[in-house]
């Protein structure tokens, strides 16, 4: 068996500064005797933050009921009152959010005086719920959820529309229902786009779909409720390409090792060492 690695996988940018926020965090709480938290599971990935609770990373999901100390809130975002309800209460805060997630709801916040804003993006997805969560002086602004392309069903003529779209959702989904919503930007909608999936998750995309050029099959290595790596998984099986999406190597079977030239890829937020252990279990005889 042939083993052939795609040439863009594993850590973006995002997770990389993410993690080294929870390490710098988990240092300063231990040097001031304070708790550390999670707002959230920082990346989706269980055996990362598996390691960081053996540290003494406690992940929550409001303050209620906790001391004070230092929180790191995850990569994917949060509502602006929840950020808030943490600072009221005391909080150290340190912001791992992902820079282009922190774009993305800054323009959000600046678009909602003049647009409606729609939102396209997984049903109560970190981010997602992040974009549904932004105010504006102080004020929540309602926004409009698409899932799917019917939902564009949603939208009247005669008002205008923000469209933004979560950083890592389903490219090939979000491909159908901006094309639904572009029909009806033809038939005189109010209709701007305001951003796009994250460019690292294009990239992954397309190295993906060259490696499936190559092989008989393909393996996607990460955490099974992580958006990206699964749109990974979905990419593949929409060509017809035979894979399968696994978390550690513990889940390789007989049938991988089957195949004559098998792909490897990972999604963004799949440690190194986790990727390395399975190509060496792969390996084995």
């Amino acid at each position: 068996m042939e083993l052939i690695l795609s040439d863009t996988m594993g850590y973006c940018g995002g997770v990389f500064r993410a993690i080294s926020m929870v390490e710098q965090a988990i240092d300063e709480a231990k040097q001031k005797g304070v708790p550390v938290y999670s707002l959230g599971r920082v990346i989706h990935n269980s055996q990362v933050c598996s390691s960081f609770t053996d540290q003494g990373l406690e992940t929550i999901t409001s303050a209620d009921g906790h001391p004070p100390g230092i929180v790191v809130l995850r990569a994917h975002g949060v509502a602006d009152a929840l950020r808030r309800q943490f600072v009221d209460s005391g909080f150290t805060i340190m912001d791992a959010t992902c820079p282009v997630v922190s774009r993305n709801l800054n323009l959000i916040a600046k678009n909602q005086k003049d647009a409606e804003i729609v939102i396209v993006g997984h049903e109560n997805h970190p981010e997602t719920l992040a974009m549904q969560g932004v105010e504006r002086n102080g004020r929540a602004y309602p926004s409009i959820s698409i899932i799917s392309p019917a939902d564009v069903s949603q939208l009247k003529k005669g008002r205008a529309y923000a469209v933004f779209v979560q950083t890592t959702f389903d490219r090939l989904l979000w491909r159908e229902v901006r094309s639904a919503l572009l029909a009806l930007k033809v038939q005189g909608y109010s209709i701007e786009f305001c951003n796009e999936v994250c460019p690292s998750s294009v990239n992954r995309r397309d190295a993906v779909l060259r490696l499936s050029e190559q092989c008989d099959a393909i393996l996607v290595v990460g955490g099974k409720d992580s958006a990206n790596t699964r749109a990974l998984y979905t990419l593949v099986v929409g060509i017809g390409k035979k894979a399968w999406h696994i978390e550690t190597e513990d889940e390789i079977t007989s049938e991988m090792k089957g195949y004559a030239i098998l792909g490897i890829t990972a999604g963004a937020s799949t440690p190194p060492q986790t990727i390395d252990a399975v190509i060496a279990k792969l390996k084995e005889n």
